[in-house]
């Protein structure tokens, strides 16, 4: 479409359809502002959602940033164009705060495209407000419980907390916002808050962050997270991930350029003999610094390649996929699969064997 850098698809085909994988393309490192890859998403009242994050890549603090959405049919035809601002009012240096930004009530909108307009340097805030959050609670519902505590020298006031769901490839995907009780908060004081939304089915983790007049906190993670898994998840199971050259034949170390080929068998384990369910299988691969990881570096590993593949399951059975990687640099890299509908409902938990691959 048009050459506008931070150009997606609505939620329901996150990638080109017509694409067997994909490279995954990095932002543009000069801007001193970023707006992270967005998300968007058909709401109930028929309008767009664009939600996503701005990072200040500044040594100083920023405010007033401003972002321009288009909104695009099918044709590439502009039915909109809406201004915003990000949720938090100041940008810390070096930090990041969300955005969401919605059209009118148009179903002929088809695509989005986000872009940055301006943004000013801003006296620091001090992120004295500490949130504690209770145990993340995810059945049909999404349930939050906490606190938060003003560790500033003067009162408090307007405070509201933003919980932000991210997905495996580090997109924001949900924000859903709260106002703690009460909502002036003296000096040493503590207010308590519960945030309840529907979940996506595509969140891979969590994280709070708070603004009020005067403060801020830092960006939380949460990292207690009790979950009750939908029928829809445990449909399908991923087995098996392999790493090979394009013949099968398997590597001790990759080459630097050399084709890899990264496989996994897939199994439909709950369906009538007759049904039909399509899918789409995400191949996503980072680069780590050590073979030891903990579950904190596994998710903050940056994302070096996504493969897709599409097909249709036709009754209970297994299949295998498989995606084509060439890598480029030297380093540790390991593999991800996951398996959602086309409508990006998760059909399988991730896979949780990590393999290693060594590229020299």
């Amino acid at each position: 479409m048009k050459a506008i850098i931070f150009a997606i698809l609505l939620a329901f085909s996150i990638f080109p359809s017509d694409l067997s994988w994909a490279q995954y393309t990095k932002s543009n490192d000069t801007l001193t502002v970023q707006v992270l890859t967005p998300y968007s998403y058909k709401a109930e009242d028929g309008s767009t959602v664009v939600i996503g994050e701005v990072q200040n890549k500044n040594n100083f603090p920023v405010t007033g940033v401003k972002l321009g959405v288009s909104f695009y049919d099918e044709t590439g035809k502009i039915l909109e164009y809406k201004t915003g601002t990000t949720l938090l009012k100041v940008v810390p240096a070096g930090g990041k705060a969300p955005f969401s930004i919605s059209s009118k009530q148009d179903p002929s909108i088809t695509d989005i495209s986000v872009n940055l307009t301006g943004f000013n340097s801003s006296p620091e805030r001090q992120q004295v407000l500490v949130i504690t959050p209770g145990t993340l609670e995810i059945s049909d519902q999404l349930v939050l419980s906490g606190t938060i505590i003003n560790g500033g020298t003067i009162l408090t006031s307007g405070a509201t907390i933003y919980l932000i769901s991210y997905d495996a490839f580090g997109r924001v995907v949900g924000i859903t916002t709260a106002t703690p009780q009460p909502d002036d908060i003296g000096v040493g004081k503590t207010s308590v808050f519960t945030i309840s939304s529907t979940p996506n089915s595509i969140t891979k983790s969590y994280k709070l962050v708070a603004e009020s007049d005067n403060y801020q906190s830092t960006l939380t993670d949460i990292t207690n997270v009790e979950t009750t898994i939908s029928s829809l998840t445990k449909l399908v199971t991923i087995n098996d991930v392999s790493v090979t050259d394009l013949i099968g034949n398997k590597y001790s170390t990759i080459p630097i350029g050399s084709s890899v080929k990264i496989t996994s068998e897939i199994w439909i384990k709950y369906a009538s003999e007759q049904s039909e369910q399509p899918y789409v299988c995400y191949v996503q691969i980072k680069q780590i610094e050590t073979e030891k990881l903990t579950q904190n570096q596994i998710d903050a590993a940056p994302v070096e390649f996504i493969g897709m593949v599409e097909g249709v399951f036709h009754g209970i059975e297994k299949q295998e996929i498989s995606v084509n990687w060439v890598p480029d640099k030297q380093g540790a890299f390991f593999a991800e699969v996951y398996v959602w509908d086309p409508d990006a409902v998760a059909l399988a938990e991730p896979s949780h064997h990590i393999n290693l691959m060594l590229v020299k």
